[in-house]
């Protein structure tokens, strides 16, 4: 049991991928780029209702497929963290440092070994009280009028804390104090998306985008003491898993120019609807013998959200302003994202600034006609940076 639980806390911390715990698991801190994933988005701050112009466009806004003039096929992954890499790092260190000690059968020795590394980790845990981690990645192809993505939105959230009320939490009974407790877990959301974007006379382009989610679970819980005068294993702990069933929703956009404009300014409005048809995940917790997890529900509902923009284009420099989940749905508030983009040097060269709901970003892009390369990072590239590579036919 003492490899099982120390093995699972490294991997958990180690792999690029994962969310939250308790009843907190739902889309309050589901990280939003699994939907809307790109590296040239990124540079924009997130404002790419309007922009895209490449199969990512059945992720962001259907209707953006009518910006699509050739056959293309990116491939992107974003990645975002809360937290300094070096940091982890020496956690990691530290967990490892436990790990090789538990092979030691006096259960004194092993205490004594581990004190060190167990005070920095709980350093660590009382800085860093929640650990986010998310990888976002997109592939998709268009052709006219329609589209094809997939895309996939993977989450890590770990938390540490002490305890030292001697009660024992989540089941996990029987630690002296004091103690140090972990527990966290991983969320995969996995998209499947058709789209399909038609223009009208007036300026107005609708499009809707018919989309397959998959939900993914695994956590874990965790706890070790460093009371020496204890006769129990000083590691104790469970894991628990969950996969659910793929839900069918919809989602609509919509892009609107203005038929009359002025000859050299060229704006456009957007407006999505995702989540049209809401879908609920029921991933009630279960143990490694399918066993309920008392106390433990991860099941969520993702209700319709409804994100607007405006861009305003002038002389190969695009502004763009946009407001996403304005109806604060699904346990998350609006977030304002803007972005600027100008290309030089005949549209070979691209330098993007924008503003990410919380932070400044910034992204370079490279067209070179068949192929296009974008890259996307914050001030803190460990903190949040992108890649993206497409193909155009």
């Amino acid at each position: 049991m003492r490899w099982f639980v120390v093995v699972c806390g490294l991997v958990v911390l180690m792999v690029v991928a994962t969310t939250g715990f308790g009843q907190q698991v739902g889309p309050k801190f589901l990280d939003r780029s699994f939907q809307r994933p790109g590296a040239r988005a990124l540079g924009m701050g997130g404002a790419y209702l309007l922009a895209a112009d490449d199969a990512t466009a059945v992720a962001w806004n259907p209707a953006a497929l009518v910006n699509v003039k050739r056959f293309t096929l990116p491939a992107e992954v974003v990645g975002r963290a809360n937290f300094d890499v070096r940091d982890v790092t020496d956690l990691i260190d530290d967990l490892e440092t436990i790990r090789d000690q538990t092979d030691v059968t006096d259960p004194a020795a092993v205490i004594a070994a581990i004190q060190d590394a167990f005070n920095r980790v709980q350093d660590f845990a009382r800085r860093n009280p929640v650990i986010r981690v998310s990888l976002a990645l997109v592939g998709g192809l268009s052709f006219g009028s329609f589209g094809l993505a997939i895309s996939s939105g993977i989450i890590l959230q770990a938390d540490s804390f002490v305890n030292t009320n001697g009660q024992g939490q989540f089941g996990l009974e029987g630690l002296p104090n004091p103690n140090l407790y972990v527990r966290g877990g991983a969320l995969a959301l996995t998209s499947i998306g058709i789209a399909y974007a038609h223009s009208f006379p007036g300026g107005l382009t609708p499009g809707v985008t018919v989309r397959g989610i998959r939900a993914d679970f695994a956590g874990f819980l965790a706890g070790a003491t460093t009371n020496a005068t204890t006769d129990r294993d000083p590691v104790i702990g469970q894991a628990f898993n969950r996969v659910d069933r793929s839900r069918f929703t919809l989602d609509v956009g919509a892009l609107w120019e203005m038929p009359i404009r002025p000859s050299l300014v060229k704006v456009k409005y957007a407006a999505v609807v995702r989540n049209l048809l809401p879908v609920r995940f029921n991933l009630p917790a279960v143990d490694l013998a399918s066993k309920p997890v008392a106390g433990f529900d991860f099941s969520f509902r993702l209700s319709p959200e409804i994100d607007l923009g405006v861009l305003a284009g002038w002389k190969g420099t695009s502004f763009v302003l946009e407001l996403h989940n304005v109806t604060s749905s699904n346990g998350g508030d609006m977030s304002v994202h803007a972005g600027v983009e100008h290309w030089l040097a005949g549209d070979v060269f691209a330098v993007r600034v924008g503003y990410d709901d919380d932070k400044p970003v910034f992204g370079l892009g490279i067209n070179l006609r068949v192929l296009r390369i974008d890259l996307a990072a914050g001030f803190k590239p460990e903190e949040r940076a992108a890649v993206g590579i497409g193909l155009r036919f």
